[in-house]
């Protein structure tokens, strides 16, 4: 027979089995024996602490609403009687309601006749009804308010007083009503003579205030109740009881002699907390008076409500249990990952190698057992194969960029060939309209241009004439395009005077839609100024600006406008009405020998042309984008050299 403590240190599960075991008793040792010692008393006072407190807070609450009912009526009846005009009234009850969001109603009612002029009824009430305010005036031979009893009372007692809660027709329902129970504060309304003219009262519901005070009861199953001066419930979680029961209604001596002790204490307005059966279950009773209304309230807290916070107890000695085998579980894990933590670190370094991580560094063991071994050769392994492939990544990297290089060289190859054959075709285009038409002509003149009446040959003249020199301007644009990349400066050797090169530009314009399309020039500034510019450069810009304009407008205007941009600096706005940019085009028109639109003329280059231009004559050639009833374009020059 083996020696148990042998057998205890060469087991791994008989050590762990006796480490769980002592942590176990441990804890529920002094789990429980905290439990039975404090929790009764804990439930107890906390639960006693709790609802004492919810009772305090519920009377402040429900004394607050009284108090502020109160002062509002007390401060309408001071207006009422400064101000003592049939149509304030109103106004008085209407802004009673809208200055105090607690409050359902408002009424002002006066003695009969007292208000010749209204007859014998004069009441003024303002309610809610739904989101808004209503104000009427009641008092009919059907509705005689002055014997009603928030009337009576009052006039009566010659000061205020709070009404027994009551039914009423209230609010917004199916029919346009329904029965809410309300209480009111009438004060009566007293002259300088002191006697009685009217009747000031204020309403509140009770279902809202059952329900501020619902949410301050201690538990679920926790419950307030509210009696009258004759016991009478205005508050109870059965609203069938609400006014027409007491709370010494269907009661038997024997049965419920508690409640009928509760009862008269509370109607005798104490203060105190009671242990009793009420309704067959055992309960702690709070209570206490209401002075300024003559009313009680209690709040009902049964026993087995209390007995939560012990089943809490419970509750959290399960939590601790818990935390105690997670603890365990935790050393547990600790002792057996000490005992194979080489293997589990050759292991997790082992997946990461296999992940592809070859430069992983297989730390060197100083164990002389089987897993140090294992260790130690399968690191030399590692650093071999990690070298192997350090020479192939190499490889591959090099043959990777090479690849790249050559795919970058093919697109760009690619690109700039679709570019020449788009330009090529374009140009082709551009310049065979012009072409076939001189041919056209040509062919005409050489079949006999004797039988051409003279009008018509000169009109063929002109036709020639102007396609000719569309195919020169087509061919000067380009010869510029090839000198403006090769040149970097050239110098301004000469003077405009603005305005007359804005004249004799627009002068050397022919407008394609002349009837539909007007060309103006404005200018602020005195004919002697003058910018320097290149003299073959700036005509021509000037010309190529309003000719793009002229190009995409079908109808409307042109503008040629001169004018200072500062005392260094003058500008030339060519503002069109024409079909404009669109905003994703913006940032392309100025691209060399690209047309937003194939089919126009031109071959793409009078933009970056007039730019290039602007850039060697130290301005700038800018697009308007603020502009949107067509295309504005904008050419800054310096005016000093």
């Amino acid at each position: 027979m083996k020696n148990p403590i042998t057998m205890i240190r060469h087991s791994l599960s008989m050590r762990l089995g006796l480490v769980i075991i002592f942590f176990a008793m441990l804890i529920f040792v002094v789990s429980l024996g905290f439990l039975y010692v404090r929790s009764r008393e804990y439930v107890r006072e906390d639960a006693m602490r709790r609802a004492s407190q919810v009772l305090n807070n519920t009377v402040l609450r429900v004394t607050e609403v009284l108090n502020e009912v109160e002062i509002a009526t007390n401060n309408t009846d001071w207006l009422v009687r400064t101000h003592l005009q049939p149509d304030s009234m109103e106004v008085y009850s209407r802004r009673m309601i809208e200055m105090n969001p607690h409050f359902n109603g408002c009424s002002i009612s006066f003695e009969p006749y007292y208000f010749p002029e209204k007859g014998k009824y004069f009441s003024v009430y303002s309610s809610r009804k739904g989101d808004g305010i209503k104000t009427e005036q009641e008092g009919s031979d059907d509705y005689r308010y002055f014997d009603m009893e928030w009337y009576i009372m009052p006039k009566q007692k010659n000061e205020a007083c709070w009404v027994d809660p009551f039914f009423d027709d209230y609010g917004d329902g199916e029919n346009g009503s329904k029965r809410e129970m309300i209480t009111s504060y009438a004060e009566p309304l007293i002259n300088s003579d002191g006697q009685c003219i009217g009747v000031i009262s204020t309403d509140i519901s009770l279902a809202w205030l059952s329900q501020t005070i619902s949410e301050q009861m201690p538990s679920q199953r926790s419950y307030c109740i509210m009696l009258g001066r004759e016991g009478t419930f205005f508050i109870h979680p059965d609203p069938k009881k609400l006014v027409t029961h007491t709370i010494f209604t269907d009661t038997d001596p024997d049965r419920d002699a508690d409640l009928i002790s509760l009862g008269n204490a509370m109607l005798n307005g104490e203060d105190s907390v009671r242990q009793l059966t009420l309704y067959g279950e055992n309960c702690f009773v709070f209570y206490r008076p209401l002075p300024q209304t003559g009313w009680s309230m209690a709040v009902i807290y049964p026993e087995e409500e209390i007995f939560q916070g012990y089943n809490r107890l419970y509750y959290i000695v399960l939590a601790v249990i818990v935390i105690g085998l997670v603890l365990l579980l935790i050393v547990c894990r600790q002792i057996i990952n000490n005992s194979i933590k080489p293997v589990n670190q050759l292991a997790a370094q082992a997946r990461h190698i296999a992940g592809g991580n070859f430069d992983e560094r297989i730390p060197h063991s100083d164990r002389i057992d089987s897993v140090g071994k294992l260790q130690n050769m399968f690191g030399s392994m590692q650093q071999s194969i990690s070298g192997y492939i350090k020479e192939i990544q190499m490889v591959n990297d090099e043959i990777e960029k090479r690849h790249d290089e050559l795919v970058e060289a093919n697109r760009q190859v690619q690109e700039s060939l679709e570019k020449k054959i788009a330009f090529m075709q374009d140009l082709t285009h551009q310049v065979r309209t012009p072409l076939n038409i001189i041919i056209g002509f040509a062919q005409v003149l050489r079949m006999g241009h004797q039988s051409i009446p003279e009008d018509e040959l000169e009109t063929i003249l002109d036709a020639m004439h102007e396609n000719s020199q569309n195919i020169r301007g087509i061919i000067d644009k380009l010869l510029t395009a090839a000198f403006l990349e090769t040149t970097t400066s050239v110098p301004k050797d000469t003077r405009f005077a603005c305005n007359d090169l804005c004249r004799k530009t627009i002068a050397g314009i022919r407008l394609k839609c002349p009837e539909t399309v007007k060309l103006h020039f404005v200018t602020s500034v005195p004919d002697s100024l003058t910018v320097p510019a290149i003299s073959d450069a700036l005509p021509k810009m000037l010309g190529q600006m309003l000719d793009n304009a002229n190009q995409f407008t079908k109808q409307g205007s042109i503008t040629l406008e001169c004018k200072l941009k500062d005392e260094q600096h003058v500008n030339f706005i060519v503002t069109d009405t024409g079909i404009g940019i669109a905003k994703e085009d913006e940032h392309r028109i100025f691209i060399p020998f690209l047309k937003l639109d194939y089919y126009s003329e031109g071959v793409g280059i009078g933009l970056t042309l007039i730019r290039r231009g602007a850039e060697m004559m130290g301005g700038t050639y800018e697009y308007d984008n603020t502009y949107k009833k067509g295309a504005r374009f904008v050419l800054t020059l310096p005016l000093v050299d």
